[in-house]
C-alpha cells in the first residue's frame, strides 16, 4: 500500500467525514472520467467539450485521491504493521479483506466482461492509451479500497 508521511506532518488531516467524500470521490470520478473520454472517441465527431469533461473528471479523481494517501486512515492500511497497535491491526485486517474480496469480484466481472464483449463486438482495451488508463484506475482502486473500508466502518466523530 502507498503511505506518505510528511516529515512536517503533525498529525491533523482532514475529517472522518471529508476523507469519505474524497474517497468516494475518487473512486467514482475516475471511471467516469475514462467512460467519457471512451465515449467520446467513439462518436462520428468527436468534441472537444466530452474530452475536456473527461480529463476534468480524472483530475478532480487524482486531486481527491492526493490528501487521502498521506491521511490518518491510510496510514493504517499503508503503514509498517510494527508502527501500529492492535486496534489499527485488527481494523488493518478487516479493510484489506473487504478490500481484496471487492477487488477479486471487480476483477472477476472485468474478465466476464471482456469474454463476452470481444464475442459480441463490444468496446475492449485496444491500444496504449486503454491499457494505461486500465493500469492507473487498478492502481488507483488498489491504494484506496483498503482506506475505504476503514472509512466506512469507522464510527462518526463528534464535535
Amino acid at each position: 500500500m502507498i503511505y506518505y508521511r510528511s516529515s512536517t506532518s503533525e498529525g491533523t488531516g482532514p475529517s472522518l467525514s471529508a476523507l469519505r467524500s474524497l474517497i468516494a470521490t475518487a473512486l467514482l470520478a475516475y471511471p467516469a472520467g475514462c467512460v467519457v473520454l471512451t465515449l467520446s472517441n467513439y462518436t462520428s465527431k468527436p468534441s472537444a467539450a466530452m474530452h475536456l469533461i473527461g480529463f476534468a473528471l480524472i483530475f478532480i479523481a487524482l486531486l481527491s485521491a492526493a490528501p487521502v494517501i498521506g491521511s490518518r486512515l491510510q496510514r493504517i492500511v499503508g503503514e509498517q504493521p510494527s508502527k501500529l497497535d492492535e486496534m489499527e491491526l485488527q481494523q488493518r485486517h478487516k479493510a484489506m479483506n473487504g478490500a481484496y474480496m471487492t477487488f477479486t469480484a471487480l476483477f472477476l466481472a472485468a474478465i466476464a466482461y471482456a469474454g463476452a464483449a470481444s464475442d459480441m463486438n463490444l468496446w475492449v482495451p485496444t491500444g496504449y492509451e486503454n491499457w494505461n488508463a486500465l493500469f492507473w484506475g487498478v492502481f488507483l482502486y488498489s491504494s484506496l479500497l483498503p482506506t475505504a473500508f476503514v472509512a466506512w466502518a469507522m464510527p462518526e466523530e463528534r464535535d
